[in-house]
């Protein structure tokens, strides 16, 4: 008899058909029921890997056992006239019908629910295209109008984001691309994006030109590119334009008849005022005081000339803000016209959503108007979905209000679409560590150290977290490394308390005090609640309350503060700052 008909006769070839697809089964199922169940990928490796070892060993079996009425055995043991492998090939035919048969209403239901999936992601639904906007290159002889060509790239990623089926990058992971000859590919992985916009701009006295294209990541395939030569009175008209190319390019290609071409914000009404708004935008962006103050005068001067735009009043009242936190010496008057300036912009255009940014800011920084703030917020993202700035201030007033589990779901999703800010990434520590996640939120600061050792408020945060792992020799060498100086004294102070060295302690809260008086109430309120000098502590923090100290919008969550609750004073600064439970 030859090997095949052997094989046949003893039913190894049926074994292997029916071994081949129970296997498949095995790993189509469990492709489905691992991600449901949450069980790490190496699962389905180790299952195919089992599935593939246990052929052989099937095969083996097959060959050298029988199935007789009275058990197994071995093939060798059984005469040949008292064989029953035709019988048991009948039944492993049946079998096999039957496995084919799940198998084929298994390959069905899953096809019809890849197909309901597709549909779900179709074109025109909430899924949506992915696309950044690169800051466009300044061509000019003069390197002082890169403002110009920022601020073009800017208005350009706010236009689109106004597009709910758009999904733009953020601006921070964007610009982080500035100056670098990259290449898109790479740059569309890193910011996972589908489509990217570039392009450059040449500003002259009166005119500028402006060269604009859209470029599909995968193939480096250009959608749609044009060069526009125009004098600066048709600026506006040329961002309009080359946002709507960009939504009739996307559209024909990936989005059906969905999408529609959002209506210009940017059409401040003359270009001195346009051109003043975009240095104070461009400065504002750059942060710190003198940039502030100087941002401050731009856009002061763009409501000058332009007395009728919302969008230069909802631009001031954001840089009077920050100016009055980071560098007036007297913020009082600047908020009330920062408060002025927001609601002239409400009044001008309440459609704006620039506007509405502006009042959420103030009513969280000045008032401690958390329903007031979360509205605003809300009608932000009415107005732009996906708002990154918007996503940011409703993740801080979580923070605020202890629901940390929220703004940390908010914090993730807003990385999903800036996933190089590092600030945001910042701020998901801070968010961990408050949730006492104190593993993970140390590898989120320890990551951003790696990559910015010069990043100030990271290594702080690592601080309180490795004290609170036990790591204190570790949190000192991190307190010693603070860029900032005002919070590495911080840092110093708690440190070396909790290491024993009292001198130390003192004389490092000793210089946090005569460097910055009041200013750091609430720094000192944490000192104090760690030595467990309770009474003190609260005096420091109501001190910080009358002072408006914004660190008091920490006070719930703050685990420094531990030891205070349950006291009397601090459960009733909970209730003044509307966050008692």
């Amino acid at each position: 008899m030859s090997f095949f008909k052997e094989l046949k006769r003893r039913n190894v070839i049926r074994v292997a058909i029916a071994y081949a697809i129970v296997g498949w089964l095995l790993v189509e199922v469990a492709s489905v029921v691992i991600p449901t169940l949450l069980l790490p990928d190496w699962t389905l490796r180790i299952l195919v890997l089992f599935v593939i070892l246990g052929l052989p060993l099937a095969l083996i079996f097959a060959w050298a056992f029988e199935l007789t009425p009275e058990g197994l055995k071995k093939e060798k043991d059984v005469d040949r006239s008292q064989s029953i492998t035709g019988h048991t090939g009948r039944k492993l035919d049946r079998m096999i019908i039957a496995l084919l048969v799940v198998a084929l209403a298994f390959v069905m239901v899953d096809n019809y629910v890849l197909d309901r999936s597709v549909m779900d992601e179709a074109p025109g639904q909430a899924q949506g295209v992915s696309i950044a906007v690169l800051p466009f290159v300044n061509m000019s002889t003069d390197p002082d109008q890169e403002y110009f060509s920022e601020g073009i790239s800017e208005e350009l990623l706010n236009l689109l984001a106004q597009i709910p089926e758009f999904q733009v990058a953020g601006r921070t992971s964007s610009f982080s691309f500035k100056g670098k000859n990259q290449d898109l590919r790479e740059i569309g992985q890193s910011l996972g994006v589908e489509n990217i916009l570039e392009g450059s701009v040449r500003k002259g006295a009166d005119r500028v030109r402006i060269t604009a294209q859209l470029v599909e990541v995968d193939d480096g395939f250009h959608l749609w590119s044009e060069t526009y030569d125009r004098t600066l009175d048709d600026i506006f008209a040329v961002q309009d334009d080359i946002a709507g190319q960009v939504v009739k390019a996307l559209k024909v290609t990936l989005l059906g008849e969905a999408a529609k071409p959002a209506p210009g914000k940017s059409a401040i009404n003359n270009v001195e005022a346009y051109t003043a708004y975009l240095r104070g935008l461009y400065l504002y962006n750059k942060s710190g005081p003198d940039n502030l103050g100087n941002a401050v005068q731009y856009m002061q001067e763009a409501v000058t000339l332009a007395p009728d735009s919302a969008l230069a009043w909802a631009g001031l009242p954001r840089a009077l803000d920050d100016y009055a936190s980071q560098g007036a010496a007297d913020p009082a008057p600047l908020v009330a016209q920062a408060r002025e300036a927001a609601s002239k912009a409400l009044a001008l255009d309440d459609t704006l959503p620039e506007a509405h940014l502006a009042v959420a800011d103030l009513k969280r920084s000045w008032d401690w108007d958390w329903p007031g703030t979360e509205a605003a917020l809300q009608r932000v993202l009415e107005l732009r979905p996906g708002d990154l700035e918007a996503q940011k201030m409703q993740a801080r007033l979580y923070v605020t209000f202890g629901r940390l589990e929220e703004a940390e779901q908010i914090t993730r999703i807003a990385l999903t679409q800036d996933p190089l800010d590092d600030r945001l990434q910042r701020n998901l520590q801070s968010v961990l560590y408050f949730q006492g996640r104190y593993d993970e939120a140390a590898q989120v600061g320890e990551r951003l150290v790696e990559h910015d050792p010069t990043m100030p408020y990271v290594r702080t945060w690592l601080v309180a977290i490795y004290l609170a792992q036990g790591r204190a020799q570790e949190a000192l060498e991190q307190a010693q490394q603070e860029p900032a100086m005002f919070a590495r004294v911080l840092g110093l102070a708690i440190v070396h308390h909790a290491l024993g060295n009292r001198d130390k302690a003192v004389a490092a809260q000793q210089q946090l005090l005569e460097a910055y008086g009041d200013l750091a109430s609430y720094q000192q309120a944490q000192i104090f609640a760690q030595r467990g000098e309770m009474n003190t502590a609260i005096e420091w923090l109501e001190r910080a309350y009358a002072q408006h100290d914004p660190g008091m919008e920490n006070l719930k969550p703050d685990r420094l503060f531990t030891p205070l609750h349950g006291h009397p004073r601090y459960e009733e600064l909970l209730r003044k700052m509307n966050l008692a439970d």
